[in-house]
């Protein structure tokens, strides 16, 4: 985070001049006091990030004003200085808040030195706030499944991670794509540096540009403090813009702006600041189709999809349910203090008949629910599951007819994975999870009447 607005109090001509040489270009605002009374009245009437204070000043001590200011909300860091440096001056500075000391007269590169160590301490402040408040949002693991199509998806993390291009990760909602926008921060040349994600569908419009970019004190009702943006907080490391589409048109220009230039105001601010961050987008939308449509920009697009990853829906790769289920069952039973419990068979072909909209995510949530209702104690029915089990009175559910046996119920899901693959084999024995050999030869018994 970059101290933009610095208050120096002294009255030493010649600091003060040394000071304003130094920080003036570089800075949106330099403000210059020569007591405490011209620093407290230049405090209350504008915020500033940092200060640079003498200890011994005309009309008080500066590590009075230190304490002073320290008590507020929101103080700005504080540089104390002093022509009569001594160890027990400095502890005292110190131990009421300051985050350097200097002794008169310095040159400017120990200025430079002390303040760009404060600028990076105050970042990672920022970086680990953040990352704290996602670490307890928590996450739906690692990417699992022996399938083909993810054995794809994670071949391309490996040799996308290794790179700095921006990725477009697509795929319907549950899929996983916050995962993979993750595994590649985490496999790649930026994994020690922050990992900072804005959900785009989560924030109002009117707040948007503000998480995105920050804002300075003022720009708006409610914006009391300078806040940094997300591009700030993820200076050096990488972005995730979760759910891009539903970003209005008037954002996408000033989002463009920023992936081509690299750089951008806060909200309110006219200093213009840079940063280096890779980006990585999500969307569960046509974007094709919104860029007919008129709601999203067909250059921005472009521009965030240099790599292309497509999540495949669970639906096209079931034979991933019986990991996935487990690692669920698992970790839920570990988390809750709970047996982990079997599958009766019927639940176990219920399950993989579901369509499972919600995809993994759904799949997760079911999981937990169903443990946590039965207990953990026995095995899991099909009416723990709460969208297999029937309403209260009604008979149970239709797809397994009357014949409730394992052959007739593998009958009827060969019968609807035929329907569904429009009779292709091989995509049936897909979705089924099993080969062709095995399909053609259950072809012989399974197509009779049941």
């Amino acid at each position: 985070m970059r101290f933009e607005r610095v208050l120096v109090v002294d009255d030493d001509p010649q600091i003060v001049e040394l000071i304003r040489n130094f920080l003036a270009p570089s800075r949106e605002t330099l403000r210059c006091a020569g007591t405490l009374a011209e620093a407290r009245q230049a405090l209350s009437n504008k915020g500033f990030d940092l200060v640079v204070c003498d200890v011994q000043l005309p009309d008080g001590n500066g590590v009075d004003f230190l304490r002073e200011t320290g008590a507020q909300k929101d103080p700005p860091a504080f540089i104390m200085m002093s022509g009569y440096g001594t160890i027990e001056s400095a502890t005292e500075a110190m131990r009421n808040g300051a985050a350097d000391y200097l002794v008169k007269p310095f040159q400017s590169n120990q200025l430079d030195v002390a303040i760009a160590r404060l600028e990076r301490w105050r970042q990672v402040e920022g970086e680990n706030a953040y990352l704290r408040n996602e670490a307890a949002a928590g996450g739906l693991g690692e990417i699992l499944g022996k399938s083909a199509e993810m054995e794809a998806v994670r071949q391309l993390i490996s040799r996308v991670a290794a790179t700095d291009a921006t990725v477009l990760i697509q795929g319907e909602s549950g899929t996983g794509k916050e995962l993979v926008a993750k595994a590649i921060h985490r496999e790649g040349p930026r994994r020690n540096r922050p990992f900072i994600r804005l959900n785009c569908a989560a924030i109002p419009e009117s707040l948007l540009e503000s998480e995105l970019f920050g804002h300075e004190r003022g720009a708006f009702t409610g914006a009391h403090t300078k806040r940094a943006g997300r591009f700030e907080l993820a200076n050096g490391g990488t972005l995730l813009l979760d759910e891009i589409s539903e970003m209005s048109i008037a954002l996408q220009a000033k989002l463009l702006r920023v992936i081509q230039e690299r750089e951008f105001e806060r909200v309110g601010g006219t200093h213009t600041l840079r940063v280096d961050v890779r980006l990585l987008s999500t969307t569960n939308r046509d974007l094709e189709a919104h860029i007919k449509r008129g709601a999203f920009r067909e250059d921005l697009y472009y521009r965030i999809n240099v790599i292309p990853i497509r999540l495949p829906p669970l639906r096209r790769h079931p034979e991933d349910l019986e990991e996935l289920l487990h690692h669920f069952l698992a970790r839920f039973a570990e988390h809750h203090g709970r047996p982990q419990p079997e599958l009766r068979a019927e639940t176990w072909v219920a399950l993989r008949a579901a369509p499972w909209p919600g995809n993994v995510r759904e799949l997760q949530n079911c999981v937990e629910r169903a443990l946590l209702l039965s207990g953990g104690d026995r095995p899991l029915a099909p009416d723990d599951f709460d969208f297999l089990a029937p309403a209260a009175g009604e008979a149970p559910p239709s797809p397994f007819g009357e014949d409730l046996s394992l052959a007739g119920m593998e009958k009827r899901l060969i019968r609807a994975a035929l329907e569904r693959s429009q009779g292709r084999r091989a995509e049936a024995a897909r979705l089924l999870g099993i080969s062709l050999r095995t399909l053609q030869y259950k072809l012989r018994d399974a197509l009779r009447p049941v």
